[in-house]
């Protein structure tokens, strides 16, 4: 009798110790499930979050950080600033801007693009419109390098959605833009409310001993003026700038008179000068009615899309107070 309770109480301790051996290996082979599910996790998360970004610029394909946390920047400084992207560098006569005065604090100048302050500053990315090859050879040798040519944008919408796809900053562009449109509409319901239909306007300019005229392009406002308020031009300018992709044409000083619209604006800068009291000058209808309003060339001469804005605004500014004058 001892013995058959002798060899239950055994086979009870082999069972016992089988259901022990059996969870011990379910435990092992859940906690190597979980290991490999971890795995699996952060090989998606490094997928989502690449480390870099390719770019086609006019150099070839250029490999940048995703996140470039020092950049140098000249011509698009205020573009990466609404773009809520600090540079750790920019040129002067950027950071001068009058159009961003609240927004450059902490950029370190770069003179004229000096290759030994830019050097200095230890950039991760460099975004320059300077198309020289021996520039971009030198800026590669610091940084990733994007050239972005002058004039290759003049359009507010273009120019911000590119450079923001360019660092990865889509949703900031949208919301920047969806705001930009809403105050150019607002500006636009404003003058169509004083602007007699059919009225026309007309861009020039003094640069140094020349005279200019000048499309809806990156000059004198042009793009503010053509392109955002949708002022009519007059049918010259029309024609033998916007209509043909030119932003600016160089003319006599006589000939103004075939360009002039209802209305004027005027710049003078580089050293320009205007007689008025010039015959030419004062036979045109739109000075004899006192339709001329004189730029401020540091508001006037930048072109980035914050520029631009302030300029829609203050043109409106411009031809609403002229308007209620003239009643």
């Amino acid at each position: 009798m001892f013995k058959n309770k002798s060899i239950i109480f055994c086979l009870l301790l082999v069972m016992l110790a089988v259901m022990i051996t059996a969870c011990g290996s379910k435990g092992d082979q859940s906690s190597e499930s979980n290991k490999s599910s971890e795995v699996v996790k952060v090989e998606e998360v490094v997928s989502e979050q690449p480390q870099t970004r390719t770019v086609k610029t006019v150099n070839g394909d250029i490999v940048i950080p995703a996140n470039a946390k020092r950049i140098v920047v000249d011509s698009y400084l205020p573009t990466l600033l609404l773009l809520d992207v600090k540079p750790v560098g920019a040129t002067q006569v950027d950071i001068e801007n009058v159009h961003i005065q609240n927004l450059n604090a902490n950029i370190e100048s770069t003179g004229e693009n000096s290759f030994e302050k830019i050097l200095a500053l230890q950039p991760d990315l460099i975004i320059s419109s300077d198309i020289e090859k021996s520039s971009f050879e030198k800026f590669s040798k610091m940084a990733p390098t994007i050239i972005i040519p002058y004039e290759t944008y003049s359009d507010v919408h273009e120019e911000v959605r590119t450079i923001g796809q360019m660092l990865g900053k889509d949703k900031e562009a949208e919301k920047w833009l969806a705001m930009f449109d809403e105050k150019i509409q607002q500006q636009r319901e404003r003058i169509q409310a004083v602007m007699a239909e059919g009225e026309t306007v007309s861009i020039f300019g003094a640069f140094g001993k020349d005279s200019y005229i000048y499309g809806d392009g990156i000059y004198k406002g042009g793009q503010a003026i053509y392109k955002q308020l949708q002022l009519t031009p007059s049918k010259r300018i029309k024609k033998e700038l916007i209509d043909a992709g030119e932003s600016n044409k160089q003319v006599s000083f006589e000939v103004l008179t075939d360009y002039a619209g209802d209305y004027i604006f005027f710049d003078i800068s580089n050293g320009g000068s205007l007689d008025k009291k010039d015959p030419v000058w004062q036979s045109i209808d739109a000075v004899k009615k006192e339709n001329v309003f004189y730029l401020d060339g540091k508001r006037f001469w930048p072109y980035d899309p914050i520029a631009v804005l302030a300029q829609a605004e203050e043109v409106a500014d411009m031809l609403v107070a002229k308007k209620k004058g003239q009643k």
